[in-house]
């Protein structure tokens, strides 16, 4: 099953989820060295590039959607290429990165496994992996079970479906997958504690989104993203 493209009804830049995207970006890049090369699965309209380019790194970056690939090649942020590619079958790209990022991503893939097994190919021995997914222990869904909003954390809303989620993993399930494909996790992050829905943290001040983006690491298990950094064994 291909991933949907529903890029005529979804803008990564103005919808809530921009703030998940740009702190996780923020935990990524602080792995991120001077001259590393960067392979970005799923750049969207390149939000998240912009925060993995820069200080020599040079940024190949792979989106299915014609539309969010214009987007994302009118930034000419330096040093990134912008390619068309389906991520499921993407073969060999030739050369091997010192990061590979999959942020928000593997859950719309129609073979999860398959891609982090080529993800593990990808990569430099040594180099590193950088999966992020939707939390399903995040605080917000948690309460939404305590008010008979869910049955199982792990459910696929409507919105999720819309936007092609084929569905939901926890940590240790992302872990496993991990071992699976040949990689060794090296950290895993809390990013951005949601305690309320999106429309609601949309009325929130500024500042206090810039806090609870921050607040995860508090709160283990909680938060709304699930960041996990996986090596390569040398």
């Amino acid at each position: 099953m291909s991933a949907l493209d529903y890029s005529a009804t979804y803008d990564p830049e103005t919808d809530f989820d921009a703030h998940f995207t740009r702190a996780t970006g923020a935990a990524i890049a602080t792995w991120l060295q001077p001259g590393h090369r960067v392979l970005e699965l799923g750049c969207a309209t390149g939000l998240m590039t912009g925060m993995l380019a820069g200080d020599g790194r040079r940024v190949l970056a792979i989106e299915r959607s014609a539309e969010y690939i214009d987007r994302a090649r009118a930034r000419a942020l330096d040093g990134v290429e912008v390619r068309s590619g389906d991520i499921d079958a993407l073969g060999d790209l030739g050369e091997r990165f010192d990061h590979v990022v999959l942020a928000n991503v593997l859950h719309e893939v129609a073979d999860p496994h398959a891609v982090l097994a080529a993800a593990s190919r990808w990569v430099e021995p040594g180099g590193l992996v950088h999966v992020s997914l939707q939390n399903p222990r995040s605080l917000h869904r948690l309460v939404a079970r305590e008010m008979g909003l869910l049955e199982d954390l792990a459910e696929i809303s409507a919105r999720g479906e819309a936007f092609g989620t084929q569905r939901m993993w926890y940590a240790d399930e992302l872990s496993a997958m991990g071992t699976a494909a040949g990689l060794v996790e090296r950290h895993r992050e809390d990013v951005f504690l949601k305690p309320l829905p999106n429309a609601a943290l949309a009325e929130l001040d500024p500042t206090v989104l810039e806090g609870l983006a921050r607040a995860g690491r508090h709160v283990p298990g909680l938060a709304a993203i699930n960041l996990l950094v996986f090596a390569r064994a040398r």
